[in-house]
Parts: structure tokens; C-alpha cells; sequence
């Protein structure tokens, strides 16, 4: 039933404004136009007759390289990067955002339809996570106990916090970069790599922020970023390389 309803929504939909730009993904740290035909518009919510961002329903083979982008990243460079380099990501990456913070609200009120002040709440709030994982290390340490066992056997515990490997985020539309944010700078820090799907409906906001991590220094396919919807949702829950 999707294919017709999508079919009759296009049809219903030639009076729109065409004066858009197309959403890319990221993937191994490159926007790359997707291979697809099939698009959700995202509507300026002040005026529906124009068409703010097309969003492209990413296609199975391009879900697959953005999973495959992240292990990689992942067995290579990220989850052998020390701590304190994971941190230093984080603390360029609150600078730019507080450099762009301006941008990225802009950005969830085209698409989003918040006021401007709003949308910088969206935004801030985020950030305060950012802040958070640049202490990140005193969180991940583990546990050690001696002298376990008694009878002369000498048997001590350690326990020791390591990353997942290739995790992923499913964002809903109502906060375009608060909730991307409260599972980026996390999981990134604490040494996984990501795949990270934005709500169609708000794509530009998660799009800006990889844009800001690759020039953080975060390397290539440690962030990646597909688009879609159910199917896509169905990909990230099934895909048994993503933990």
C-alpha cells in the first residue's frame, strides 16, 4: 500500500515551489548523493507550497557501505585511539558548535518550523553533552578487587569498560539536534563508531553536525550518516554488525 499512497502524494504535489537543495548521506567521511529515486520532501512549515530539503530514502547497498564504513573505522583507527584523543574530538567539536550554533537553529526552524529561540535550546542542550563527554574518562573506569578468594589461592578481579563496536541512532523529528546529540558524543567517545539515521522530516540539522565532526578531526567512517524510513529502521535493528 506505501507505493500508491507515495504515488498520489507526488501527483498531489506538483504545485510546489522547486527551489530546494537534495540531502546527502555521509558516509567514511564524504556527503554523497544517494543512488536512489525515491525522496521524502520536507516542507517549509511556514509556507507548504515550497520544499525546503529532499530527503532520499537511502538504497540497501548504500545502508551496507555506512555499516561497513563503521566497522572498519572501527577494527583500524577508533577503538585503538587513547582516550584523551577521543576527548580532544569533543572539545573542538563544542567549540564549532558554538561557533555555528547561529546555523544549525536556522537550520531546525526551516525544516522544523521551531521558533529561533527554541531552536537554539535544541541546540544548546545538546551541546551540554558535548561538554559532558570531553570528562568522559573518569565515567569508564572499571573496577579492581584483591585477595577474591581465600584458602591460599590468590584470585583478584578486574573489570574494564570497553566500546561496543558499531553502534546506531534513530532520531524522531521534534528535536533535530538535541537527541542526536544525547547519543553522539557518548557513544563516540567511549570508543564505538556510529551509524546514525535523522528523521526524514529534519535531516539538516544531524547533516551539520557530521560536517563539524569530520573538521573536529573525528577520521573518516567513525560517523556516518543514512536516510530512510521504516526500511532503514528496519536495516539498523537487523543488521547483525550493529551492536
Amino acid at each position: 500500500m506505501l507505493q500508491p499512497v507515495r504515488k498520489t502524494i507526488q501527483a498531489s504535489r506538483q504545485h510546489l515551489v522547486r527551489s530546494y537543495t537534495t540531502s546527502q548521506n555521509f558516509i567514511n567521511g564524504q556527503f554523497i548523493d544517494s543512488k536512489t529515486t525515491d525522496y521524502f520532501d520536507v516542507l517549509d512549515p511556514s509556507d507548504t507550497t515550497k520544499i525546503v530539503t529532499r530527503t532520499p530514502l537511502s538504497t540497501p547497498d548504500e545502508l551496507a557501505e555506512a555499516t561497513a564504513s563503521a566497522q572498519h573505522a572501527f577494527d583500524h583507527v577508533w577503538r585503538d585511539m587513547p582516550i584523551t584523543g577521543r576527548q580532544n574530538v569533543m572539545f573542538n567539536l563544542q567549540a564549532l558548535i558554538r561557533r555555528d550554533m547561529e546555523e544549525i537553529a536556522a537550520i531546525i526552524v526551516a525544516e522544523n518550523g521551531k521558533t529561533m529561540e527554541d531552536a537554539r535550546g535544541d541546540v544548546f542542550r545538546g551541546l551540554q553533552v558535548v561538554e559532558q563527554a570531553c570528562s568522559i574518562s573518569g565515567y569508564m573506569l572499571g573496577d579492581t578487587l584483591g585477595n577474591l578468594a581465600g584458602g591460599g589461592a590468590a584470585v583478584d578481579t578486574h573489570t574494564y569498560r570497553q566500546p561496543l563496536g558499531v553502534v546506531a541512532g534513530i532520531c524522531p523529528f521534534n528535536f533535530p539536534a538535541m537527541i542526536p546529540l544525547w547519543m553522539i558524543p557518548t557513544a563516540l567517545t567511549t570508543g564505538n563508531t556510529m551509524v546514525m539515521k535523522p528523521s526524514e522530516r529534519t535531516p539538516g540539522a544531524t547533516l551539520k553536525l557530521a560536517a563539524l565532526m569530520k573538521e573536529a578531526g573525528l577520521p573518516d567512517g567513525v560517523f556516518n550518516v543514512i536516510h530512510g524510513t521504516h526500511d532503514a529502521v528496519n536495516y539498523i535493528i537487523d543488521e547483525p554488525q550493529i551492536r
